[in-house]
C-alpha cells in the first residue's frame, strides 16, 4: 500500500528529509530533539508497519541505553555531582548530555529509515541522473546491493546445502572452508551483476546529453504548496538557530530551557515542520474513510 507522503514529487520528499536531517544534526536542545524524535518514530511506524515497531524496540532502545550510560561513565565534566562510581564522579550534566546525544542519533537513524522507504531508487535516479549520471547510478546500485546480497546469499546457501556442502556441518576447518566458498561465489556474482548492469545502462544510452527519458513524476499545485510550507517553516527554524535558540548549554552547568515567547513560537514551528508528513497521512486517511 502506497502511503500519502510517498505520492508527492521526489524533489518535495527529498527536500523535506534533507531539512529534517540537517536540523536534527544542528539542534542540540532537549525540546527540539524530542520534537524531531517522536515524529520520526511515528512516521517510521506508519511507513514500515510492524517492522518499524520491532526495529525500534530491538535496535533503537539498546542503542539509547548504551549511549546514555556510556557518556557519564567516560565523561566526568559538570558541576552537579550525583554520586561517585569507583572514585569517578557521575555528573548530571554528563547524564543529560548523553541522553540528548542518544536521542539525536536515534532520530537521525529514524529519519533515514523513513527516507529509504519514500525515496526509492527510481526517484533518486530521477533527481540526480541529469546532474551526475555516474554518481547517481553508483549510489543507486549501492543502495540496492544490500538487499540483493542478502537474498543472493540465502540462495547460494540453500544451493550449497542441497549438494551436501552446508557450512553448518563438519568440523571447524570444514565449516570455514565451506563458508569461504559461499563468500567467493557471492563476490563473483556481485561483480558480474555490477558489470552487467553497467553494460546494460550504457547500451540504453544512460548519461548521454541528448537522451530523452520518460518520467511518471509531475510537479503539481499540491507539491508546490507543500514545498512552500517546508521552505517557510525551515527558514524560520534556521533563523531561530542562528539566533541561538537551537542549542542548550550543558557544561559546566546546565542552562535553563528558554521559555520566552520567541522560543515557544519556534518550538511550535519546528513541531509543525516535523509533523508535516504525519498530518498529510492523517488527512488522507480521514478522507479515504469518509469516501468509503
Amino acid at each position: 500500500m502506497n502511503r500519502a507522503f510517498t505520492t508527492f514529487h521526489p524533489a518535495v520528499s527529498f527536500i523535506f528529509f534533507a531539512v529534517m536531517l540537517i536540523f536534527t544534526m544542528l539542534f542540540l536542545h532537549p525540546v527540539f530533539l524530542g520534537l524531531t524524535l517522536i515524529p520520526a518514530l511515528i512516521l517510521s511506524i506508519i511507513l514500515n508497519g510492524r517492522k518499524g515497531v520491532k526495529f525500534s524496540l530491538l535496535f533503537y532502545l539498546p542503542m539509547f541505553l548504551f549511549i546514555s550510560i556510556a557518556n557519564p561513565l567516560l565523561n566526568h565534566r559538570g558541576r552537579t555531582v550525583l554520586f561517585y562510581l569507583m572514585d569517578n564522579p557521575i555528573t548530571l550534566e554528563a547524564v543529560l548530555y548523553g541522553i540528548c546525544s542518544a536521542v539525536s542519533l536515534i532520530a537521525i537513524l529514524a529519519w533515514f529509515s523513513c527516507y529509504n522507504k519514500v525515496i526509492t531508487a527510481d526517484k533518486f535516479l530521477y533527481l540526480f541522473a541529469k546532474i551526475s549520471p555516474a554518481v547517481a547510478l553508483l549510489i543507486t546500485m549501492s543502495m540496492r546491493m544490500t538487499s540483493k546480497l542478502k537474498y543472493q546469499l540465502k540462495t547460494i546457501s540453500n544451493a550449497q546445502h542441497t549438494i551436501g556442502l552446508d557450512q553448518s556441518t563438519g568440523n571447524v576447518r570444514e565449516r570455514v572452508k565451506k563458508g569461504m566458498r559461499v563468500i567467493s561465489i557471492l563476490l563473483s556474482w556481485s561483480m558480474e551483476d555490477a558489470i552487467e548492469t553497467a553494460d546494460s545502462m550504457k547500451a540504453r544510452g544512460y548519461g548521454l546529453k541528448n537522451r530523452t527519458t520518460f518520467s511518471l513524476f509531475k510537479f503539481d499545485k499540491r507539491d508546490g504548496l507543500v514545498l512552500a510550507v517546508i521552505s517557510v517553516l525551515g527558514a524560520i527554524c534556521l533563523a531561530g538557530y542562528f539566533l541561538g535558540y537551537g542549542t542548550l548549554q550543558f557544561y559546566p552547568s546546565i542552562k535553563p530551557v528558554n521559555l520566552s515567547i520567541q522560543a515557544i513560537v519556534l518550538y511550535f514551528v519546528f513541531a509543525a515542520l516535523a509533523l508535516l508528513p504525519i498530518i498529510i497521512e492523517v488527512k488522507e486517511s480521514y478522507k479515504w474513510r469518509s469516501y468509503k
